[in-house]
């Protein structure tokens, strides 16, 4: 049977574009109408009937779509929408691609929220409406029917710097991942204007970019090693957890010693910081409420109510032996 991938991949654009296309969006030109057109005739698609029928009607789906399920911070988060979301009588659906926006451009789903960069913010923006209200968690948009649940990153990466310049160092790096990544690059900004509040540089050799798992950490830390020889800092600020953990292998195969030579710090306190060795120093975020103070925030505005803001997250300096 012939559906909209088909049309999408006949034409050779995105599935959210063929759907746009097709039920006639303003956000689409119109040679790219045209093409869509042609290829859903040329190959004989129909839209489903019974499903454009059933947009029109509230689903009791709530929609969580991220960029990906790898590593292990989303759990928490999820169980605390999970938790939210069930006990008002809806069910959640998780989509983790690249372009999975069906669901959401199609309206199958009552409201979303949104953990994922690959959604474009003039996509999310146009779509947002009193009837699919959205919850971002990865970037701040503006709109009356948006709302933007996120972390201090920034206060959190204030908090660490004090912490390490209370210890002593005065030369500290920062190993950053995608600059697709709201968080991880607001955690490189408040980093970076913390420093400066305190009139410390910030050379950007002593910045890396890995992909926020352990094992790009433990690739870039070995390989700046190799590259700077003694020209060390005394401390190195990772934007999550995985990353410093990779960090601290990298350093400790290297024979150097982790806090002696340099202090590793993280962020996220996630479940393996507290068990590896030595313990990892860390930004606690609390994710099982990160994920309840949204989901929460999705149902008011489902509930019609919209004029208020949502409860603000606070982060916690945990201090190990590792910084």
């Amino acid at each position: 049977m012939v559906n909209l991938k088909d049309v999408a991949k006949r034409a050779g654009v995105s599935v959210s574009t063929a759907s746009y296309s097709i039920n006639g969006s303003t956000l689409i030109s119109d040679d790219t109408k045209k093409k869509v057109l042609d290829a859903a005739k040329e190959i004989g698609y129909r839209p489903n009937g019974m499903a454009k029928n059933l947009k029109k009607q509230k689903t009791n789906i709530i929609g969580l779509f991220l960029s990906g399920f790898s590593g292990p911070f989303f759990t928490e988060m999820m169980e605390g929408i999970q938790d939210v979301v069930m006990s008002k009588g809806y069910e959640l659906v998780v989509c983790a691609s690249a372009d999975r926006h069906r669901l959401l451009v199609e309206s199958y789903v009552d409201g979303a929220i949104i953990l994922n960069y690959h959604m474009e913010d003039h996509l999310l923006e146009s779509l947002a409406n009193e009837k699919l209200p959205i919850i971002m968690l990865d970037r701040e948009l503006k709109g009356p029917y948006i709302k933007n649940v996120l972390l201090p990153n920034k206060k959190g990466s204030a908090m660490m710097v004090n912490y390490l310049i209370s210890k002593g160092h005065k030369r500290i790096g920062f190993i950053a991942g995608s600059i697709e990544s709201y968080d991880g690059e607001s955690r490189l900004e408040g980093f970076i204007k913390e420093l400066n509040n305190h009139n410390i540089s910030f050379l950007e050799q002593d910045l890396l970019r890995a992909e926020f798992t352990e094992l790009s950490g433990h690739y870039q830390m070995s390989s700046y090693l190799e590259k700077m020889g003694n020209d060390l800092p005394t401390a190195m600020v990772c934007a999550n957890d995985e990353m410093a953990l990779g960090a601290i292998r990298a350093i400790q195969e290297n024979g150097l010693n982790v806090p002696d030579d340099i202090a590793i710090v993280g962020f996220d306190d996630i479940y393996a910081s507290q068990n590896n060795n030595p313990p990892l120093t860390t930004i606690k975020v609390p994710r099982k409420q990160w994920g309840t103070i949204a989901a929460q925030s999705l149902l008011q505005m489902l509930d019609n109510q919209f004029d208020f803001e949502p409860e603000q997250i606070l982060v916690e300096l945990i201090s190990r032996t590792s910084g």
